[in-house]
């Protein structure tokens, strides 16, 4: 019908030229797109971020908590670390309290009722995190513009070590508290 027995369409251009086509057009008009969102404002760029440089920090008191952890990591965390996003490597801050609490767990039993046990060997660390960062109407961010999500996991890295904490709680300190 349409493709003949070279393999070309209606007989004079060949389906893998028009395949590749196809691709570099749906690839400009992708890119055209894409420059009009980052012109229009819709992209957050640095020139365009959510905290500019200009703003004043807030000093951010951040709890995460690292669920089920070994001596090992616990032994790890120093207060002083600087704490890093894992992966934007941006500084978020530092290190200024640690809890320990033992971690716990809920299991059912036979008898289909849930009982809070403690885990053998394990723990629940609180690293306590100051961060210059601000609360907008949008919520926390951080001065590097990494958004703060309250009950959230969220990668970090210290000098010491890598881990997915969630986030407790964020409080904005005031001068006075710092």
């Amino acid at each position: 019908m349409f493709i003949d027995q070279k393999g070309k369409l209606f007989g004079k251009i060949s389906i893998i030229d028009l395949l590749v086509i196809v691709v570099i057009v749906v690839g400009i008009a992708g890119s055209v797109i894409a420059f009009q969102k980052v012109k229009g404002g819709s992209v957050l760029t640095e020139t365009k971020a959510i905290l500019k440089q200009d703003n004043t920090l807030d000093m951010l008191e951040v709890r995460m908590r690292l669920n089920e952890v070994r001596s090992m990591t616990r032994d790890s965390i120093h207060i002083g670390d600087d704490v890093y996003a894992k992966d934007t490597n941006k500084y978020l801050g530092e290190v200024t309290g640690i809890e320990v609490e033992p971690a716990t767990r809920i299991i059912s039993g036979f008898d289909g009722k849930a009982a809070e046990v403690e885990v053998p060997e394990r723990m629940d660390v609180i690293m306590v995190v100051q961060i210059p960062g601000k609360r907008t109407e949008g919520g926390y961010f951080t001065g590097n513009n990494i958004h703060l999500v309250y009950d959230s996991a969220f990668e970090i890295k210290t000098p010491t070590i890598q881990s997915t904490p969630v986030i407790e709680e964020i409080t904005v300190l005031s001068e006075d508290d710092s």
